[in-house]
Formats: C-alpha cells, sequence, structure tokens
C-alpha cells in the first residue's frame, strides 16, 4: 500500500516538473528584460571609482626643510608624453566618456568644487591666488563666442578645446632633513590660451601671444584628479587617475623660470634661443648636484 502511494506521489511530482519547464521554455513565456545595456568590459574596474581620495600629503615642520626652491615649468601637450592629457578635444563628464586635462578643470569649475584665480600680469607668480575669478571672466579670456539670452544675460561661451596646448605649473622643491630626500610638491596649475586675433580690431597678430585664462590651486584639484582616469598608453589593464599621473611625475616638461634675486625672471627674458634650453638644463642640474651636496654633509 505504501509502495502504490510513493509511485504515485512520484508520478505526481514528475509531471508537475515537466510542466513546470515546458511552460518556463514556451515560446513567448520567457521574462521580458526591461532595461539591457551591454559592456565591453570583461572585468569591473575598482580602481577609479567616485569615492576614491588621494593620498593625502604628510606634514612637514619647517624644521625639517634644510633648503628649498620654487620653480615653475611648462608641459607641452604636443609632447607624445603629454598627449593623454590633450586628449580627448571634447567630451563631457555625465556620458562616461574620458577628457582632456582642461576639460576635466572646466567641468570642476563648473560644478563649483575647484575656485578659479585670476593671472595678473603685473605681479605674475609672485601672488597667483589674489583675486578669484568667475566663468565667465575664462570663457571670454579664452576668445570664445559668448552667448547670451532674451534677457541678455550671460548663458555661455562657445569654446573649444583645440588651442590650449600648454600648461604651466608652480612647484617646490625642498630637502626633507627627517627623511634624507628631496621632494617636490605642486603649487598651482595653469592652462596657456594662445590669442590669434586683436581683440580691438580682429586682425591677424604677426606672432600668437599666449595668454593665461585662469590659475587652480593643485591641492584642491586632487579630490577630482584622483576620482578621474586618464588614459594609459602602455597598458589598458592598469588605469591611472590624473593624480596619480601628477603625483608620480608622468609627464614630460621644461624648467621656465626660477626663483631668483631679480624677482622670478622667466628664461624667455634674459635668454634666447638655444641658450633657453641650455639655462634649463643648468636649473635641472643644480636641483640634481643639491641633492648630492646635502647628502655629503
Amino acid at each position: 500500500m505504501k509502495a502504490r502511494r510513493y509511485l504515485f506521489g512520484a508520478a505526481v511530482l514528475a509531471i508537475w516538473t515537466f510542466s513546470l519547464s515546458a511552460q518556463t521554455i514556451a515560446p513567448g513565456n520567457a521574462p521580458v528584460i526591461n532595461s539591457y545595456s551591454p559592456s565591453t568590459d570583461v572585468y569591473k574596474s575598482e580602481t577609479i571609482i567616485p569615492e576614491k581620495k588621494p593620498v593625502p600629503y604628510g606634514y612637514i615642520r619647517e624644521a625639517d626643510v634644510m633648503w628649498g626652491k620654487d620653480i615653475w615649468r611648462s608641459i607641452d601637450l604636443r609632447h607624445r608624453q603629454n598627449m593623454p592629457l590633450r586628449y580627448p578635444l571634447e567630451g563631457t563628464m555625465s556620458d562616461g566618456e574620458r577628457y582632456s586635462l582642461f576639460g576635466l578643470l572646466m567641468e570642476g569649475i563648473k560644478s563649483e568644487e575647484i575656485t578659479p584665480y585670476q593671472f595678473n600680469v603685473i605681479t605674475s607668480w609672485k601672488d597667483p591666488f589674489s583675486q578669484v575669478s568667475s566663468l565667465e571672466d575664462i570663457y571670454r579670456q579664452s576668445g570664445g563666442d559668448t552667448v547670451w539670452d532674451d534677457n541678455n544675460n550671460f548663458l555661455e561661451v562657445q569654446q573649444g578645446m583645440t588651442d590650449i596646448l600648454q600648461f604651466q605649473v608652480q612647484e617646490q622643491w625642498y630637502f626633507d632633513m627627517k627623511h634624507s630626500t628631496m621632494k617636490v610638491r605642486i603649487v598651482a596649475l595653469a592652462p596657456i590660451y594662445y590669442q590669434r586675433y586683436d581683440e580691438i580690431t580682429g586682425d591677424p597678430l604677426p606672432s600668437p601671444r599666449y595668454r593665461i585664462p585662469f590659475v587652480v590651486h593643485f591641492p584642491q584639484c586632487r579630490r577630482l584628479f584622483a576620482t578621474h582616469s586618464v588614459y594609459n598608453p602602455n597598458n589598458d589593464a592598469q588605469t591611472i587617475s590624473f593624480d596619480d599621473l601628477f603625483m608620480q611625475r608622468r609627464f614630460s616638461s621644461t624648467i621656465i623660470a626660477e626663483s631668483n634675486v631679480f624677482g622670478n625672471r622667466m628664461l624667455i627674458d634674459y635668454k634666447l634661443g638655444q641658450d633657453v634650453l641650455l639655462e634649463a638644463e643648468r636649473i635641472k642640474a643644480d636641483l640634481f648636484n643639491a641633492e648630492h651636496d646635502l647628502w655629503e654633509y
């Protein structure tokens, strides 16, 4: 009697399972997927995330700084090593595309995460953070076409990034006596815009004149730099951020000035032609020799 019950129960269970499986795979009964966005990535990138924070600076005692020097450099975006900072020429943060260094700075200024400062030609780099600038002033200095609404209010300026070919950085080199190493920190960062037409007449200039639309404080930009990746031309699997690129010195640059008794003159103010590059190499060698000379004592 019990055997018949077991056989009957097994038969009912088999019929129910078969009907359920047949109903599941029947045409037209498959579940509908409302939203599906395929990806070309075979793994999930967890290196550059919105919650990532830059490695904080270590505390420096004044007594530990045995030697220091202010250096200004020019980063030419036309150099092969610096091309990841220049391209793409267009792109926004909202659609997930990678973007250039200038585009990232502009997005940070638009979101008010980064404070732009106006570059004063008179004081030059002596006091780059003396006056706060605005987005409207930046666009106007960049030579863009201003867009106004019906009430004659400023909306935006349509301007490309193809004319931003250089960046200037101010950095401080110092010898840390506590760790017995020469260290460097970037203080300020500024894009270079080349003006090719006269502002008043609109006639072409004999030679392009470079202008600095704004200056930013580099430590303030680090959080934005750390949460956005830059293209790695050597390895697609090793994603690096803009902060990694600057902190690890993965860029090519040329020294254009050093702090001196004459008031931070640019090298082009007292050198011409090839002598400018030779003077830059001399300053670079002095930084190298300064560390070794301090090690001797």
